[in-house]
């Protein structure tokens, strides 16, 4: 049963330095044809069954495109709105204002992540980020007096030249802004960006390990001290705002992403989308779908994924699985009566963890077969 729909939207004004996601300038394709093609992408799911308790609008840009094309775009997904635990708009400083959040809050929008990346102007250079610092509050204040409660904020730290007091100062907004969510994210600088560019070159400088672990267990107390919840590891909520739709891939849970790049995960299959957009918008047009990779989780590949996912969260994995821990990492857990779980000085280490973990399990269980997909996976979706 498909619970949650991503819907990725790749337009973007300008294209960040850190950023690997696909996007694209407005220009490649108009927004109501990009909108139409998403329908018509979701009409070849019709054979699914769906009960939708979130909404997610990702990408990209989101927010580039005007709420009256969302009410068209919404209207066609013949999806009552009004029963969703949760829907999402992720919305970059400089876009939306009061005026189209509560146009979007009358589609039935009650959830907003804005884009901030950081708080100090500085930051703000140094990612490549146009916008302002006070943008970023009038955006957050936009959208709280539009009548969102829920809003949350994107964070980016251990970038080049951030210091410990740097963050503690871009910290202390928090403490004055409605905020009921913050995702926050150590700068990775991925292959296929600029900034990866320039590390390999050596012309980029991070702070160490040292200090990146400083910086973490900082954030970690300063946002408990205020009140949030570290549910996942790079995540933090007011209690009962954690994103639900986020939920449903750490948990597990099958879900649907339309657009172009978008992942899914459906009957214990998940497949992405070509991140191509010409090729997407052909297939969508022959009627046929746009995925084009794909893997089966089950046996062995299911539990990676299992333990991967979940080992990132406050639940953890459940104490039937206490075998596939280390015995000399097991200060870094936490055992319940029901669960196993990392502790805050684990998660600084889970990439090591995860891997020590993985040939564990492969030492033990190493029979256990991955499933293979069918030749004619597409046609099985």
């Amino acid at each position: 049963m498909i619970e949650s729909l991503y819907v990725h939207v790749p337009f973007c004004s300008y294209k960040c330095p850190y950023c690997d996601f696909v996007s694209f300038a407005s220009s490649a394709i108009s927004h109501e044809d990009y909108l139409k093609l998403l329908i018509k992408e979701l009409e070849l799911y019709k054979g699914e069954s769906f009960s939708l308790k979130t909404l997610y609008l990702g990408g990209g840009t989101p927010s580039l495109i005007s709420p009256e094309l969302y009410r068209e775009f919404l209207k066609a997904l013949d999806v009552d709105l009004s029963q969703l635990e949760e829907f999402t708009i992720e919305c970059n400083p400089e876009t939306y204002r009061e005026d189209e959040f509560k146009k979007m809050k009358d589609l039935g929008l009650n959830r907003v992540s804005v884009g901030v990346q950081s708080f100090k102007e500085k930051g703000l250079r140094m990612l490549g980020r146009r916008h302002t610092v006070k943008e970023s509050i009038d955006c957050i204040m936009s959208a709280y007096h539009a009548g969102i409660e829920n809003i949350s904020i994107d964070l980016i730290y251990a970038y080049p030249n951030q210091t410990l007091k740097d963050l503690k100062e871009e910290l202390r907004f928090i403490e004055d802004l409605p905020v009921k969510h913050a995702s926050c994210y150590i700068l990775t600088p991925y292959e296929d960006t600029l900034f990866g560019y320039l590390l390999s070159k050596g012309k980029l400088q991070l702070p160490d390990a040292d200090k990146i672990a400083d910086m973490y267990l900082f954030l970690v107390e300063k946002l408990s001290s205020l009140g949030f919840d570290h549910y996942e590891i790079s995540n933090f909520a007011m209690p009962g705002y954690e994103c639900r739709h986020n939920l449903s891939y750490w948990l597990g849970k099958e879900f649907l992403g339309l657009g172009v790049s978008a992942w899914s995960f459906v009957r214990d299959v998940r497949f992405g989308n070509t991140k191509n957009l010409d090729k997407y918008a052909t297939l969508v047009l022959m009627g046929r779908k746009p995925a084009h990779q794909c893997e089966v989780l089950k046996g062995k590949r299911k539990l990676q994924d299992t333990l991967f996912t979940r080992l990132r969260t406050k639940w953890g994995i459940p104490k039937e699985y206490a075998n596939l821990i280390p015995e000399d990492l097991s200060e870094f857990f936490e055992i319940t009566n029901e669960s196993i779980r990392l502790k805050e000085e684990g998660m600084l280490l889970i990439n090591e963890i995860l891997l020590r973990v993985f040939r564990l399990l492969e030492a033990r269980h190493g029979l256990l077969p991955d499933e293979e997909a069918p030749a004619n996976w597409q046609a099985t979706l």
